[in-house]
């Protein structure tokens, strides 16, 4: 079984952004989220399926009943899937999967505009901030009903993260 502890981190996305309400990592140094931030994101995750443990969720991919070929490390660590450390928890987003635990094919294009640029946090919070491109909706609304306009939402923002 993997660690999906915070000391095992297989994350390649790095970077910052602004949101009010939740504290941002910035590079260099990532201030450490407290329990008003992860409160906030376990509720805004609530209606687009919640949070779920790495370490659980990997155990579930692992059932008889899913014929998965890439274990959730493998997703994780080629950028396939992002999750967020909290208290030495790895938290990932269970919008980026189907019910039966297939991944959706929308959060994975996403993260591949982004790659390099947010570190976990960062982009579990940029999913549930409103975007002003997207009418003020926020990119986990619309991502699988409207994932071209998420994307450009994606690009825009990177193009700010990286100056």
């Amino acid at each position: 079984m993997p660690d999906f502890s915070a000391g095992s981190r297989v994350f390649a996305l790095r970077g910052s952004a602004e949101h009010s309400g939740l504290q941002m990592p910035t590079a260099p140094s990532l201030p450490t989220p407290n329990e008003r931030d992860f409160a906030m994101l376990r509720a805004a995750y609530g209606a687009s399926g919640g949070i779920a443990r790495a370490n659980d969720l990997a155990r579930l991919r692992e059932q008889p009943c899913c014929d998965y070929c890439m274990s959730l490390e493998k997703l994780i660590a080629l950028g396939a899937v992002f999750g967020f450390d909290w208290q030495s928890t790895c938290w990932i987003p269970m919008f980026q999967f189907e019910a039966d635990l297939r991944l959706k094919p929308g959060p994975r294009k996403v993260l591949a505009e982004v790659a390099g640029v947010c570190d976990g946090w960062s982009l579990a919070i940029w999913y549930v901030r409103p975007c002003p491109s997207l009418s003020c909706h926020s990119p986990v609304e619309l991502v699988d009903s409207n994932l071209p306009e998420v994307l450009q939402a994606a690009r825009d923002d990177r193009r700010l993260l990286i100056g």
